[in-house]
């Protein structure tokens, strides 16, 4: 068994928490909820890992376009390639869903960058990123950038026999390559935006290829509850999220029939993390309106990274 939270300070946030997992798997109490119910669900950008100064599939879907510009210079004219090419993040910043950019617009341009090579080849790539490119800011592996006391949390779910999910806005595939290493999710429970994916006949066999054009919904805002729903066809009981874009998922564990919990992450460390409320307004006023538990970096937290 992991220890009882032992990351995060003696806070009203640690012990809703640990009096929740109390009541819902004490087989005497009112509020006890089966195993096989016991779904938990993670937003993975921003709530289990840094999601400044942009996303760190941003960054990934970066060198891709560089590389490709090399290649082909005409590609310059569009202004995603030019914008990778100088290192003008702001306009990847700009397409930032919180701060009101256009989540779709910014995915198809991270999906697309990876477009045409194999599923295979595309899951080796993410993972050499991974295990090589550096936060411009902490200097240390993103994947090292997972905040300890959300990751002990997972763990201790899975202790209390819940089933923990990753539900990103993120790629699918991406966050599968490294979701077993940094957080104990098996990379079969995690939900994500998706590119679309056909199948060639090869000598080698069934290949799967990598095609233009996200498949619809992507899991952000509305679309999350559709993808919880195609993936795992039950309604969580615990969600954490951090934006906006986590609003629908956050209620739908209070519409699961049990006692539920909803969690929201808020950045307000600016010495260890950043400090940000852009994107999560109005889930900010809905936790306080329907009584979702805020955690606070700063206070909450012994440790970040």
């Amino acid at each position: 068994m992991s220890e009882m939270l032992s990351l995060w300070n003696e806070t009203t946030a640690r012990k809703a928490i640990l009096d929740y997992v109390n009541a819902v798997t004490n087989p005497e109490s009112a509020d006890f909820v089966p195993e096989a119910e016991r779904i938990a669900i993670m937003d993975n950008d921003g709530t289990m890992w840094v999601e400044k100064p942009t996303y760190v599939q941003i960054f990934f879907a970066i060198d891709r376009l560089k590389q490709l510009a090399e290649s082909d210079p005409k590609l310059l004219n569009q202004p995603s390639f030019k914008a990778a090419a100088t290192g003008d993040l702001a306009y990847f910043s700009r397409l930032d869903p919180h701060i009101g950019g256009n989540v779709k617009e910014l995915m198809k341009i991270v999906f697309d960058s990876h477009a045409g090579m194999s599923q295979d080849n595309f899951m080796l790539i993410a993972k050499e990123f991974l295990e090589t490119a550096r936060h411009p800011r902490f200097g240390v592996l993103y994947r090292d950038l997972t905040y300890k006391p959300m990751v002990e949390f997972v763990h201790y779910l899975g202790d209390n026999g819940f089933k923990v999910f990753l539900a990103s806005g993120g790629g699918m595939s991406f966050m599968r390559t490294v979701s077993e290493e940094i957080y104990n999710i098996p990379r079969e429970r995690v939900i994500g935006s998706n590119i679309a994916f056909e199948t060639r006949l090869t000598d080698e066999g069934p290949v799967v290829f990598r095609r233009p054009g996200l498949v619809d919904p992507i899991d952000d805002g509305p679309g999350k509850p559709v993808n919880i729903e195609l993936h795992i066809g039950r309604k969580p009981i615990l969600t954490a999220g951090n934006s906006d874009g986590d609003l629908h998922m956050l209620w739908l564990a209070q519409k699961s029939g049990h006692c539920s919990l909803s969690l929201l992450l808020r950045h307000d460390d600016a010495e260890r993390e950043y400090t940000y409320d852009e994107g999560s307004e109005k889930t900010l006023q809905m936790a306080e309106e329907r009584g979702w538990i805020v955690i606070s970096m700063k206070d909450d937290w012994k440790t970040v990274f």
